[in-house]
Formats: C-alpha cells, structure tokens, sequence
C-alpha cells in the first residue's frame, strides 16, 4: 500500500487526535474524488474552521437528541417492512434482504424518498458500494473509476431535483433542513453545497452501517451464549454487544492521514508526507489495551473505548443513528424472530470485501 502501518491503539488515537500534525489524506486527493463524492462541501472534505461549523450543522441534523424521533418515524418502520417481507417464508438471507437494504431505506425515508421501491434502493445501495470501493482503494484502478464515476452522476441525478425543489418547498425531511438549518450553524449555502452536504450524509449513512448489522447479525447467530445474554437483557447486555461488535469486527478496516513534517512516531521515522494507514483492524485487537481482545466481554469496563467511529475533530457524527439502526435490528430480531438461526445446509458465512468488510451471506431459517 506504499504507506506507514500503524497497528497500535494508543497511536492511532494520538495520530487522529492531532490533525496539526498529521493531516487527512483527503487533502491530498486529487480533484475528481470531490466530484464523484459530490462536492468539497461535506465535513468530510473540509478543514479548519469551515470543517468546524459543518460540523455544527451535522450535530443539528443527526445529534443525539433526534435519535427518537428517527426511530419511530424512520428506522422502526423499516426494519418491521424489510422483515415482513420475509417472515412468511421460514427462512432468508439476512445480507441481501435486511442488512444491505434497511440502512439504505432509512437514510432515503430520511430524505423523503420513496423508500418502499425495491429498485430505488438496490440502485442507491450499488452506487453508493461503488464509490465506497473506489475510495478505499485509493483512488485507484481504470474499472473501479469507471463505475464510481458512474455512480456518481446516478446519485446527482436522483438528489439534485430534490435539493432544488426544496430549497423553495420546505417540509421536515433532512434535505428541507439543510436548507433551513445551514444559514446559522455553517453559514450561506446554495445548491452546491447542499447537493455535497446531502451526498456526504448519504454515503455515511448506507453502506458502512450495512457491514456493522451483518457483522452483529453474524456474531448474535454464531455464539449461543452471547445470543442467550443479549435475548435476555436488550438494553444493558444488548448496548455491550452492538460496541464490541464495532470494536471486534468494525466494518471500516484502515483510514489514512499524512504526515505535516518529519517526525518520530513509534520508533519509525516519518518523513514529511508520507501517508500513513492506521490500520483500526489491528488496534481495536491491541492486546496492550484490550484485555483478550478476541473475545467479545459484555463487561469491558469502557465498551465505547475503541475507534470504530474514529476519534478527535474526525469523530464520525453520523454514530449515533448507526448504533440506533444496529440495536433495533437486533431487537426486532429478538422479538420476531426468537428462533432465528444459521442455516447449516447452505453456503457458510465469511468475512470478505477488502477495506470495508462484513461477514455473509447469512443464510437463516425460523
């Protein structure tokens, strides 16, 4: 990957905690990635005090305090139609047909999009997959460019009417409130910016939360006494379960800074620009942080404690709808599907993808 590995807990919190130091590697991208992502406007594009204020804008549009009204209005009713669509059957396959399209539905009812049209949200799923893998590696590869470029004009195509129609006919959707709320949390907005602010949203919000609930999904099924505990107790035990499922398999495997100037990190000397790859598939595992940090614990002292999410001014804003999306999959689960399980006779799960991963398919019968 002709980058620094950075394999240890504590470094890689000091290295992304320290963006005076150590900048983000989308500084150095070159001019079409900001094209295929949407635009430069997202906060994961920008720097200083422009990133600062988009941040307060992301805190008004997805903080905390929203998380209940998203979860009657939005993530509840999706969960409940993906498992309606397959309960009658006795058996399914939970990637495909639950993990892959409930975020994606989510995030379109968010935007007040028709999130019941099958082909909608395969297509916005396989778009979004495309730039997603564009991006992890590098930038890099004629045919992944090809189809991420792609990708992208369907996904301007599909929002741009969306943002031009309410920036005039305001409703209750993300989109209308961006418009509404932008003014005085980031600043002027117009189209632009806009369409690179709902862009960067959507992305966030679909395909890196897919891998998390298959990789919940994949561990709930795979270990009767972690599924025993968490089916008893769906808040407590059922909390520790979601963060060390982020922590032990987080769908996200590496993210990349670059170095200001020479300095010593490790016993390495690091030369001014060199891209370093902190490799959180390794430091989420550190055994000098985690005590058996294969094991899932439902009594680590600081379940939170890991780096899923990232941490410092790149922390990820959209993790509280992740968490809520990964724990009501995993209630509905609970009490629709008690009896769920893998099904032995068909393809056995792996873990596979390349930068953001998960496990499948998962076969299931009830």
């Amino acid at each position: 990957m002709n980058c620094w590995l950075v394999l240890a807990y504590d470094l890689c919190k000091l290295i992304e905690s320290d963006e005076g130091t150590y900048r983000i590697a989308v500084s150095d991208a070159p001019p079409l990635s900001f094209e295929i992502k949407g635009g430069r406007t997202g906060v994961s594009s920008l720097l200083g005090d422009e990133h600062t204020r988009m941040r307060r804008l992301y805190l008004k549009l997805l903080g905390p305090k929203l998380m209940p009204q998203y979860r009657d209005e939005h993530v509840i009713p999706v969960i409940n139609d993906a498992v309606d669509r397959f309960i009658g059957r006795g058996e399914a396959e939970l990637v495909g047909e639950f993990s892959e399209v409930v975020p994606a539905r989510i995030m379109a009812s968010m935007f007040g999009l028709p999130w019941r049209e099958d082909k909608l949200i395969e297509d916005i799923s396989r778009w979004h997959q495309d730039i997603v893998t564009w991006i992890g590696r590098g930038y890099s590869g004629e045919e992944f460019t090809r189809k991420a470029k792609l990708a992208s004009d369907e996904l301007n195509n599909l929002f741009r009417p969306l943002v031009l129609e309410r920036g005039d006919k305001r409703g209750t959707d993300i989109i209308s409130r961006i418009w509404t709320d932008a003014p005085e949390h980031y600043g002027p907005v117009g189209v632009d910016e806009v369409m690179a602010i709902v862009r960067d949203i959507a992305i966030g919000a679909g395909e890196t939360t897919s891998h998390a609930i298959a990789n919940a999904a994949y561990l709930f099924l795979s270990d009767r006494v972690l599924h025993e505990a968490v089916s008893r107790d769906p808040e407590g035990a059922l909390n520790a379960f979601v963060e060390e499922t982020l922590r032990s398999l987080g769908s996200v495997q590496w993210r990349f800074r670059v170095a200001n100037s020479d300095v010593s990190l490790g016993g390495a000397e690091i030369k001014e620009n060199d891209l370093i790859c902190l490799l959180h598939a390794a430091a989420n595992r550190d055994p000098d942080h985690y005590a058996c940090p294969h094991a899932l614990d439902l009594n680590r002292k600081s379940p939170a404690d890991h780096l899923a999410f990232n941490v410092g001014p790149r922390v990820c804003l959209g993790m509280w709808l992740a968490r809520l999306k990964m724990r009501e999959s995993l209630k509905v689960f609970i009490s629709r599907l008690p009896d769920m399980r893998l099904d032995p006779t068909k393809e056995a799960p792996t873990f596979r993808s390349f930068s953001h991963r998960h496990f499948g398919p998962l076969h299931v019968k009830f």
